[in-house]
């Protein structure tokens, strides 16, 4: 059953899938965070419509289902990013219209996946526009997004959308214990909160032991407070990260910890100061992605935890223009 390929937080969505039966659409946009199995629901979909069998449930004993298994479906054509470039080009959107309009080597459905379509530069989205207002006949073309606030109107009103939601934290909290039976639940809890409730980015984070950087980074912040370390050397440390954007994350934890200890179990007295930096980090975390200079933000928003603990706390000084001008480091 395709639905092997899914993960348990998606059953019902895929059941919704499965109700369309015969009624296919022309285009659909699945979109929400990464992380939460995205990807894998596409390529359940776009087997189970190749699929010799009946409905949209791949039987996974077709010669289809072989050949998609096996990556070799002549009429499933994907497109994505090429190594680490930053956007889908033109001309691989031009490449792959050529494709789509050539006749079906099996004589039924043509699939077509894009995947992440908020990386097609404009020259791109205009030259898919077409392909998706009027496909050839049996072919359905299937698109994923994580970011899809940033897609053309154009784009999304040709498309039926499937909206994915982070699944409930019990769900995922059985779903990852079952997958990482050795793993501590506190360890388990920790990766769910740093990777924002995500339950396939939880996964990775204990499996690639990348709680190693958060416990470094807890040493790192105890030597900027205790003064060993300056905050430009700290960050010249950081950057050296292969993601040094992570500490905004640990960042936020800390904030998290503080509060729910100061509200709930009652340890600290409460301090606004954290909420007031909390929101200073989740506006860092999305400049990041922008055009800043990456160095004076990583200080500002070290320099704010600092000043933060204090009573003359002045918020937001990771968001000074001084800050978010420049040219990426």
């Amino acid at each position: 059953m395709a639905q092997a390929m899914l993960y348990p937080w998606q059953t019902p969505m895929w059941q919704d899938w499965l109700d369309q039966g015969c009624y296919l659409g022309q285009a659909y946009l699945l979109s929400g965070a990464d992380g939460i199995g995205i990807s894998e629901f596409a390529m359940a979909m776009a087997q189970g419509i190749l699929c010799q069998s009946e409905g949209l449930d791949a039987c996974q004993t077709c010669v289809q289902c072989h050949q998609f298994s096996h990556q070799t479906h002549p009429d499933f054509l994907s497109l994505a990013l090429l190594g680490d470039k930053k956007e889908i080009s033109v001309d691989q959107v031009r490449a792959l219209n050529d494709q789509v309009y050539r006749t079906t080597h099996q004589g039924g459905y043509k699939v077509v996946l894009i995947e992440r379509v908020e990386h097609l530069n404009r020259s791109a989205f205009n030259a898919l526009l077409k392909t998706l207002e009027e496909p050839p006949a049996n072919t359905v073309m299937i698109l994923t997004s994580h970011q899809s606030q940033q897609l053309p109107a154009t784009l999304i009103s040709r498309c039926r959308q499937i909206r994915f939601s982070i699944p409930p934290a019990n769900e995922v909290m059985a779903w990852l214990q079952q997958q990482l039976p050795q793993a501590d639940t506190l360890l388990l809890k920790k990766a769910l909160k740093l990777n924002w409730g995500l339950p396939l980015s939880a996964k990775t984070w204990v499996e690639s032991k990348d709680f190693e950087w958060e416990s470094a980074w807890q040493t790192d912040i105890k030597n900027l407070q205790q003064q060993r370390i300056s905050v430009s050397q700290q960050v010249e440390k950081w950057k050296k990260w292969s993601k040094p954007e992570v500490v905004f994350d640990y960042f936020y934890l800390w904030t998290v910890n503080y509060i729910r200890a100061a509200i709930y179990g009652k340890k600290l007295p409460y301090d606004r100061n954290w909420l007031i930096f909390q929101k200073s980090v989740l506006q860092a975390r999305q400049l990041w992605q922008q055009n800043v200079n990456k160095d004076l933000l990583l200080e500002s928003v070290c320099l704010e935890w600092l000043q933060c603990q204090q009573t003359d706390y002045q918020p937001n000084r990771a968001l000074q223009p001084s800050t978010i001008r420049g040219d990426q480091i």
